[in-house]
């Protein structure tokens, strides 16, 4: 049977093939193997509506096309302007036509890996946790020699840029100089079916700029006899590819961060080494990392001099108007000193914590400032001379004069519980937004809204990061147990696919269980270890498809053949127990993105998993969705980092009109599915 064909393109496709005078598209055909450039081509007569028509051609079912641009010359060339349709051999994807008009399918099977290896069997390194565009990236396979015959895989989302065999241990690989840019790197042998076993992969990121795609980490730990151990600290966050990492409770004391002295004791009376500190700044600089330290924006301890260090009663704020009641936050009798509150919007405390920053900038090599706050402190509160002040409305100024101070150095200050969000947010002067959730935020739609919050008045150019303490009421009496692997991973997914990023990792293998950085009570343990291993391989080396967007999709899909319930999130509605929760988006280059997260054995919405019970996902197979779209579709494709070690798989598809028909294969707890 023979049909006339219609193939839908979009008019902004139609505008890019007739910039240049003697260009226009051709329809070339044939089987699977067909060659490029073909050999022949049919010419597409442009409609006044933006598509294409192939007028009065015969085109049997079955037949495979790709769509060429001849540019005046001989030779045609394909489709690849950035952000639309390629029709492109890689891969071996052809559309194929169907007998009905406007139908579009790809019949080849979707081709996963048959194996992968664990991280403690064969694992990437790199020597960095970002690259400059044009810097040179240095790849570690240790057991090069037990995978002989394996090949060397460098990706840009589904696409593979480069190939080579895996020859030795250390080697150098240049990417493309395209700034902000994630690659994935794998390491692969074929069965003698000619099947692929996945031996490792790694992510990397081209940015100029840590905070485009922030993955902040943490340190809290300065002891005398940790200075042998800071390079391999840091080494496990480089391997997790954090750009950035947090230095909690390295200081002399909230009004005089820097001492001088070779030891001297944090506000707990642990002992600092500042030969340790400047080491763990060294070592995360050869990283690429960015260090910041930490310390409260409006704290000083009275017990501990800070009267003789020159703070004055005037810059304090007070319970009640005539400056008898300061406003402080109790703390264990062995410690230091209570912490008493300052006025945030005095302009000479701001003067004179620039001034105490200045001693910490000049002697240590710190990137920049993380400001902490205390939340809401209720409506009591007031200056000096008795005037009624609003502690959020004063973060603002104090950040402009910290930033006015150093210039050139950074500064992230906290939310708690959303308090004082907006002008934070709003600021100008910010790398990151910066949220620390507590029990008046425990829902995953809490997380949402904090982050289309704070794009809205950072105007879009600040990425979100929680700082969020997962098990943490199930901590508190556990000592030496592990982290509940399924809350931490679930929690992490729906936190990546929304937008944002999340401070869970310490250096030498710690994670966050508690708002004071050095507890320990919980363990990651090697299951945890590897599993979020992959996650942050994942989110960096599809960070622009992640992260890169311009608009959130309210799509229509319905489930198809015994598929389970699925729902949408989006700001109409978060998601919804017992289903598979869909978020979708479009990115800057025009790809679509649905993120499918396993809410199938999920009844308690919250993020916290306090007592680190949420269950283990039913890992469901062949998820068959229509969707509808607003384009025409040339390929698609899944990555998950749950499944074959980040590595993606182009997707059979069926398009009729507006619809989509796809089978996903597996979803443990996230899946990401592009339509091109």
């Amino acid at each position: 049977m023979t049909i006339t064909n219609r193939i839908m393109i979009t008019a902004a496709m139609l505008a890019i093939a007739a910039q240049a005078e003697g260009q226009a598209l051709k329809i070339a055909t044939g089987g699977k193997d067909m060659a490029w450039p073909p050999t022949s081509t049919i010419a597409m007569n442009p409609m006044a509506d933006g598509s294409f028509n192939i007028s009065n051609i015969d085109l049997s079912k079955g037949t495979y096309f790709c769509i060429a641009q001849e540019n005046g010359s001989s030779t045609p060339t394909k489709l690849q302007t950035a952000g639309y349709k390629v029709f492109d051999k890689a891969g071996n994807k052809y559309a194929s036509l169907e007998e009905n008009p406007g139908g579009v399918a790809v019949f080849d099977e979707a081709n996963r890996p048959a194996s992968i290896s664990t991280l403690s069997e064969f694992d990437l390194w790199t020597d960095k946790a970002r690259y400059a565009p044009g810097q040179e990236v240095w790849i570690w396979a240790q057991k090069f020699n037990e995978v002989p015959g394996a090949m060397v895989r460098y990706r840009r989302g589904v696409d593979v840029i480069e190939e080579h065999p895996l020859v030795q241990e250390w080697w150098p690989w240049t990417p493309p100089t395209d700034d902000f840019q994630g690659y994935l790197v794998d390491v692969y042998t074929k069965d003698a079916n000619g099947k692929e076993h996945i031996h490792g992969s790694i992510g990397v990121d081209v940015s100029s700029d840590w905070k485009k795609y922030p993955r902040y980490g943490y340190t809290a730990w300065y002891e005398p006899g940790k200075l042998n151990y800071v390079g391999g600290d840091i080494a496990f966050l480089n391997r997790r590819h954090i750009n950035a990492v947090q230095f909690q409770d390295w200081h002399n004391a909230h009004h005089k961060p820097y001492c001088g002295d070779d030891i001297y004791h944090d506000v707990a009376n642990r002992e600092v080494s500042l030969e340790v500190v400047k080491k763990n700044i060294e070592a995360q600089h050869s990283y690429n990392m960015q260090a910041f330290f930490y310390n409260l924006g409006f704290g000083a301890l009275d017990g501990a001099g800070a009267a003789a260090d020159g703070v004055k009663a005037e810059w304090y704020y007070y319970r009640d108007t005539n400056h008898s009641q300061k406003d402080y936050h109790v703390l264990p009798s062995d410690w230091k000193s209570n912490i008493s509150f300052l006025d945030p919007g005095n302009t000479e405390w701001q003067q004179y914590l620039v001034n105490r920053n200045s001693e910490v900038y000049n002697n240590l090599g710190f990137d920049g400032f993380q400001v902490d706050q205390v939340g809401s402190r209720g409506d009591n509160t007031y200056d000096y001379w008795g005037n009624q002040i609003v502690l959020g409305d004063r973060f603002q100024p104090l950040l402009k004069a910290l930033k006015k101070g150093h210039p050139n150095k950074r500064l992230i200050m906290n939310s708690v519980s959303k308090y004082g969000a907006y002008g934070i947010a709003s600021s100008g002067v910010i790398d990151i937004c910066y949220n620390e959730c507590w029990y008046d935020l425990p829902s995953f739609m809490d997380l949402y809204w904090i982050v289309f919050d704070n794009n809205k008045a950072s105007g879009g150019s600040v990425k979100t990061v929680f700082a969020n303490y997962m098990n943490y009421d199930f901590a508190k009496n556990n000592w030496g147990k592990t982290f509940n692997k399924h809350g931490v991973l679930l929690t992490d997914a729906c936190m990546f696919a929304i937008g944002a990023g999340h401070l869970e990792l310490g250096s030498g293998g710690n994670m966050l269980c508690n708002e004071y950085f050095p507890n320990t009570n919980l363990r990651i343990g090697d299951e945890l270890t590897e599993a979020i291993t992959r996650y942050y391989d994942f989110i960096t080396a599809y960070e622009s498809i992640v992260y890169d967007t311009k608009r959130e999709l309210t799509p229509n899909i319905t489930p198809l053949d015994g598929t389970p319930a699925v729902s949408i999130w989006n700001y109409q509605r978060g998601p919804q127990p017992r289903r598979i929760v869909v978020h979708g988006t479009e990115t800057q280059k025009g790809e679509l993105v649905y993120h499918l997260l396993n809410f199938r054995n999920v009844n308690l919405l919250s993020w916290r998993d306090l007592n680190a019970d949420m269950p283990a996902p039913t890992v469901t197979e062949n998820i068959k969705l229509r969707i509808d779209v607003d384009r025409m579709v040339s390929r698609a494709w899944m990555a998950s980092p749950d499944s074959d070690a980040c590595v993606p798989v182009e997707l059979p598809f069926e398009q009729e009109g507006n619809s989509v028909t796809i089978t996903v294969p597996r979803l443990e707890y996230w899946t990401m599915l592009v339509l091109d």
